[in-house]
């Protein structure tokens, strides 16, 4: 027998009845969650009529890219595998580069090859469900964040191969003296914050709903979230994704030093601007590939430009790196808001730390300076910015070392703390957000730095191996700010240093670029960012007639800035699908803009999307075979495939507004209700064998 108290009251019965409750508490927690069996990931049927346990899709994922100047051309290829004898719908999600152009999309089975359509994203749904029913092959790209998109399939035969082949362009970035080149293969899981309002209905009837199958509910914040939480795979037991990678760079100037700090690298010359790289081995889908490569010494850009002759109108991409500035001790109050939620959990925690210590080392006696951490709360240290004494210093860094990753992702919270602090006019008010980026609400966090900001700049530090770097350029944008990526523990010191030269110069405002004839030119981003330090000037333009100079202007502290290009002295290049990436970087610009009304941007962004081509928040891509090949008699099983977990992330909790996995709470209240159960029937057999005994002592 046993005895012990639950919620303070005594509970007592046989050892035998503990192991029936909590083997039957382990079956009902088991239904809901996926099953691993051998090499293979093992989900159940979404076949209500036989319930069994199959076989998931294996995915595996090859990109070939060619870098032509500093627009880049991406073939992504993801092959779908089906081991087993069932028909077979599958739908993952996976991240891309945030400033991506979807624009093709193609479905390969053997030699037959069917190309994709842009359609507004509903009617491109509907066509998908309608041809996922009728046994048609089909496959649908959608948007759901900037970069994070999801490729759903259907009726994949039993032991086929489907080959989905989508591409995009984007342009490369030029930092720092060196171009770098990001592929994300994973991604951070999302926190959803709870909902302020009742969730919102999802329609089970429909293939698509049936395959999102995300671990998160939506609600009135994130309407979404069953779409983009898939759970992430087992760390041991489930098999991986591979992944691929080659890709040619031709610059059109010496370039050197071509490296990367997450994988190891074949570099073949072809001529001294021109060069190809290749994964040394196959890789495992669980981190960003990075590359970088610098100019040749003395053949670093000073301007570069390139056009497009498209049959509507000339498109432009012009990169320009203003003159350095000196950098100078500017007084500063800067708030360092440190996230020590569970997808901070492992290496990453440690690395966010490592950077809030580094910030406040670099402060000089003059600056302010205050912490605030947060997870499912937010808390300051000080309700006033502390001045940077050595004693305050001693402290913080004391404080911070202390602080251990766990619970929910509640940011904007944090935020509005942030900006509850008062200023000091005398000071550059910034604040230093160290972040993996992990939330599924970045709306509500554009919404909140646009309307708060005032006169601080937000800077932001991405921390991890697979972080939400969208979400964390496009919040540095909006707070006029820089975005700062650390993949490598080892770097940190290296890449915190030039933010803070950055946070300590003159910054460039108000950048315009006109035209000679006076026109302004159709550009974008509109507005301009500003410019810090080692920061060169990006734009995507369309134009009409001829121009062979343009004017560059922007203030730099109180003085006005000017610069003249002669157009033709640095020999525009001819490029290709400029037009794609002028629509993007116009709908980014429409998105984060707060003056336009929500119904507004869904028509511009549905008008750009279906002119140019490409994929956004309300346009999809969808490919559809003409014939069915699922016999009709046959049902199909449906399949959400699980994402890998990014490397050097040891957090398996999936957390939503509740703080913490829904599983873990669905197995407790299980434990409790299985003892409180057992606990009665014990007592009630036990008062039932008293009335026999009672009964049988009469009847003698």
């Amino acid at each position: 027998m046993y005895s012990l108290k639950l919620f303070g009251i005594r509970v007592m019965g046989s050892f035998g009845d503990w192991s029936l409750a909590v083997l039957l508490t382990f079956i009902l927690c088991a239904s809901v969650q996926a099953s691993e069996e051998g090499n293979g990931l093992y989900i159940q049927s979404a076949n209500e009529q036989t319930g069994i346990w199959t076989q998931a899709p294996q995915l595996s994922t090859n990109a070939d890219m060619v870098i032509t100047g500093i627009v880049n051309r991406a073939i992504v290829t993801q092959a779908y595998s089906n081991p087993t004898d069932d028909w077979v719908h599958a739908r993952y999600v996976f991240p891309l580069p945030q400033n991506a152009a979807v624009d093709r999309l193609y479905i390969r089975v053997g030699e037959r090859v069917i190309e994709g359509e842009i359609q507004p994203k509903q009617q491109a749904r509907q066509r998908f469900n309608q041809a996922a029913s009728q046994g048609k092959k089909a496959s649908l790209i959608e948007q759901h964040r900037s970069n994070l998109f999801s490729t759903s399939v259907s009726n994949i035969a039993p032991g086929e191969t489907i080959k989905v082949t989508i591409e995009y362009q984007e342009i490369v970035t030029y930092q720092e003296g060196a171009f770098n080149l990001r592929f994300p293969t994973t991604f951070t899981q999302r926190y959803v914050p709870s909902s302020r309002s009742s969730p919102v209905l999802v329609d089970e009837n429909l293939v698509l709903n049936r395959l999102q199958n995300g671990w998160a509910v939506p609600n009135s914040r994130v309407p979404d979230a069953d779409q983009i939480t898939p759970e992430p795979r087992d760390l041991i037991r489930e098999n991986t994704i591979s992944f691929t990678l080659s890709l040619e760079i031709n610059m059109g100037l010496p370039i050197a030093n071509i490296e990367s700090d997450t994988a190891s690298l074949n570099v073949t010359e072809i001529s001294p601007s021109r060069y190809r790289v290749s994964l040394s081995e196959s890789d495992i889908a669980n981190r960003d590939f990075v590359l970088s490569w610098s100019p040749q010494a003395g053949s670093e850009p000073v301007a570069a430009m390139f056009i497009e002759n498209a049959s509507d109108a000339k498109y432009g991409l012009l990169l320009m790196v203003p003159p350095s500035s000196k950098v100078t001790h500017l007084k500063k109050n800067i708030t360092f808001i440190l996230d020590v939620s569970g997808s901070m959990y492992g290496e990453v925690i440690e690395q966010a730390k490592e950077a809030v210590i580094y910030g406040l080392s670099k402060l000089s006696p003059e600056d302010h300076f205050n912490v605030i951490y947060f997870n499912d709360q937010a808390f300051r240290i000080s309700d006033t910015p502390l001045p940077a004494s050595l004693s305050n210093i001693g402290l913080a860094t004391h404080f911070v070392e202390q602080l251990t990753a766990d619970g929910g992702t509640e940011m904007l919270e944090a935020i509005d703390s942030a900006f509850s602090v008062q200023t000091l006019p005398d000071a550059l008010n910034q604040l230093v957000f160290v972040t993996d980026g992990a939330i599924a609400n970045e709306s509500e966090l554009y919404s909140t730095i646009n309307k708060d900001l005032g006169e601080r700049r937000l800077f932001t530090v991405g921390i991890g191996s697979a972080p939400n770097t969208a979400f964390m350029q496009r919040a540095a944008r909006a707070g006029k700010g820089t975005f700062t990526q650390i993949g490598d523990l080892s770097n940190v010191s290296k890449q915190l240093e030039e933010l803070f030269q950055k946070l300590s110069s003159p910054v460039l405002q108000n950048l315009s670029v006109v035209w000679e004839t006076g026109k302004s030119v159709d550009a974008w981003p509109n507005p301009m960012p500003d410019l810090y330090a080692e920061e060169p000037l990006v734009q995507v333009f369309k134009f009409e007639g001829e121009s062979n100079t343009l004017s560059v202007s922007g203030r730099l502290q109180e003085t006005e800035w000017q610069q003249q290009i002669n157009t033709a002295a640095i020999m525009p290049s001819e490029a290709t699908g400029l037009s794609v990436l002028w629509a993007r970087t116009q709908i980014e610009s429409i998105d984060l803009n707060p003056a336009i009304t929500a119904f507004e941007k869904e028509k511009a962004i549905t008008d750009l999307g279906l002119k140019h081509h490409i994929v956004t928040k309300h346009t999809s891509l969808v490919a559809i075979e003409k014939a069915p090949t699922r016999p009709v008699k046959q049902d199909a099983v449906t399949h959400a495939i699980k994402p890998m977990h990014p490397k050097g992330s040891r957090s398996t909790l999936l957390q939503s507004g509740l703080g913490s996995n829904r599983y873990v709470y669905v197995g407790l209240l299980m434990i409790v209700i299985s003892l409180i159960g057992f606990t009665f029937m014990n007592y009630k057999r036990d008062c039932d064998r008293s009335d026999v005994i009672k009964q049988g002592a009469s009847m003698q």
